[in-house]
């Protein structure tokens, strides 16, 4: 559990994590947006609550809401940490698989004509072909840089740069562990936003029918009834027929 979501109370995280994956709403407005909106509903209704009572809403609904946008945020906040974090790992995994391929083109390239002569290594060298995933570039890469360090001589009358092994080798330890830090952080990038999500929809379900209990109340009332349209919508369509 990370420090953030250690400040939602346990109850109230239970219930948001509870939310079956296939129940989940995906977010139609930015979060940060959706959760000021939120607040304003919040406030709103809180003016309303004699008129809301008869219908079954309370000051219950506004505290438990205020609860639920408290806990969005900051899971919204966590999402948005890793988020960055998982990028950063993405570029540089990005980086040093392209020099990985990169490097092992040139090097089969250069084997191919040293050993060409060599029957037992050019086997060896015609099963270097990459195969589909990582595993296959950094063994390659490895048995690259062995090949290389016990059979010189070929390599030598090509006038063949040995510094291209070492950085094989090192590539091939290195493109190791960046892939499974890269894809741990992607797996824990998915987490993340499903938990944010699983919070936006515990939220939305509860403002929802806040919102939907105001319109009916205050269905002839324009002035109360203008709290509980969503603004965000009324503003992207006024700005479109602009």
């Amino acid at each position: 559990m990370t420090e953030i979501a250690n400040n939602i109370q346990k109850d109230l995280l239970d219930k948001i994590e509870s939310i079956p994956e296939k129940q989940i709403i995906t977010p139609t407005i930015p979060i940060a947006i959706y959760l000021q909106e939120s607040e304003n509903l919040a406030a709103w209704a809180m003016d309303d609550l004699d008129q809301l009572s008869k219908v079954g809403i309370n000051i219950t609904h506004i505290e438990d809401v205020k609860e639920r946008i408290e806990a969005c945020r900051l899971l919204q906040t966590e999402w948005m940490n890793i988020k960055n974090c998982t990028s950063d790992a993405k570029i540089k995994w990005q980086k040093d698989s392209e020099a990985g391929y990169a490097l092992h083109k040139e090097i089969l390239h250069d084997f191919n004509f040293a050993y060409r002569d060599d029957k037992r290594q050019m086997k060896i060298i015609k099963r270097l072909k990459l195969k589909r995933g990582i595993s296959s570039l950094v063994e390659n890469l490895g048995v690259f840089a062995e090949i290389g360090r016990h059979e010189k001589e070929p390599l030598e009358k090509i006038h063949f740069n040995f510094d291209k092994l070492e950085k094989a080798r090192q590539l091939s330890y290195s493109l190791h562990d960046i892939h499974n830090d890269y894809t741990s952080s992607t797996e824990k990038k998915h987490k993340q936003k499903v938990l944010r999500d699983k919070s936006y929809t515990y939220l939305k379900l509860l403002l929802d029918e806040i919102r939907l209990s105001g319109k009916y109340v205050f269905s002839g009332n324009k002035e109360r009834l203008q709290g509980y349209k969503v603004n965000y919508f009324i503003q992207k369509r006024a700005s479109q027929k602009e």
